[in-house]
C-alpha cells in the first residue's frame, strides 16, 4: 500500500514538473524570441585614391583613429593629360578607426584603389536572421538583448532598427530552392533584421563578431 501511494506521488510530482517545464518554455517563447544567428555590423568605408600615381605620405596606420576631414595621406597624381604629378590630399570621409591599411609609401595606385577602410566603432549594429516562422512577433523598436561571444559574460542594450523587405536567400548568387528538377525540396527562410546597439561598453566590439539577440516580444 505504502509502495502503491510512493509511486503514484512520484507519478503526480513527474506531471506535474513536466507541466510546469513545457508551461515555463511556453511563456518564455512568447516573451522572447532568441536568435543565435547573428552577426556585429558596421558602415565600412573605403578612402579611396583620387588618381592614378603614386603613395606620396600615410599619416595612419591600422587601428589609429581619425576625424572626419582628416588627412591621412597624399598621392602623387599623374594628369591625365601628361605633365608634372600633383600632390592631392586624401581625407577621411567620417569620424572612425582605421580597420585596414592596403598601401605603403611609393607604392603605385590605380584610381579608385582603398588606401585604408574605416569604421565608426561608436556605431555598430548587430544583423540577425529571423526564421520567417516567427517575422510577424518581431517589430521596429522592439528592445533587444546582445550578447557577443567574445564577450560572452557581457550583455548588450539594443532596440530593432530595421527589418529588412526580403529574405536572406534573396541576396544569394545561388537561390536556396531549385525545383528545376522536378524535386522539390521547401526550406525555411531567414530574414535579416537590424540591430542598433545602445552602447558598446568598454570592450573592442568590432564589425564581424558572432553574437546572439534576445527580442523582448512582449
Amino acid at each position: 500500500m505504502r509502495r502503491t501511494v510512493l509511486v503514484t506521488v512520484l507519478i503526480v510530482v513527474a506531471i506535474l514538473a513536466a507541466a510546469g517545464g513545457l508551461g515555463y518554455y511556453f511563456y518564455n517563447s512568447y516573451l522572447y524570441y532568441t536568435i543565435d544567428d547573428a552577426q556585429v555590423t558596421g558602415t565600412i568605408l573605403p578612402v579611396a585614391s583620387p588618381g592614378s600615381g603614386q603613395i606620396d605620405t600615410l599619416a595612419v596606420k591600422l587601428g589609429d583613429k581619425v576625424t572626419a576631414n582628416e588627412v591621412i595621406g597624399t598621392v602623387l597624381v599623374t594628369p591625365a593629360t601628361g605633365g608634372k604629378p600633383v600632390d592631392v590630399k586624401v581625407s577621411s570621409p567620417i569620424d572612425g578607426t582605421v580597420v585596414q591599411d592596403s598601401v605603403v609609401v611609393g607604392q603605385a595606385v590605380a584610381a579608385g584603389t582603398p588606401l585604408i577602410q574605416v569604421t565608426n566603432l561608436n556605431n555598430l549594429t548587430v544583423t540577425a536572421y529571423v526564421d520567417e516562422g516567427r517575422i510577424n512577433d518581431v517589430k521596429v523598436n522592439q528592445e533587444v538583448d546582445v550578447t557577443i561571444d567574445a564577450f560572452s559574460g557581457t550583455s548588450y542594450k539594443g532596440h530593432i532598427q530595421t527589418i529588412v523587405a526580403a529574405t536572406a536567400g534573396s541576396f544569394s548568387l545561388l537561390p536556396t530552392n531549385d525545383n528545376t528538377s522536378g524535386n522539390f525540396s521547401k526550406v525555411s527562410q531567414r530574414v535579416p533584421v537590424v540591430i542598433t546597439l545602445d552602447s558598446n561598453g568598454s570592450n573592442n566590439v568590432v564589425p564581424g563578431l558572432s553574437a546572439e539577440a534576445t527580442i523582448h516580444l512582449h
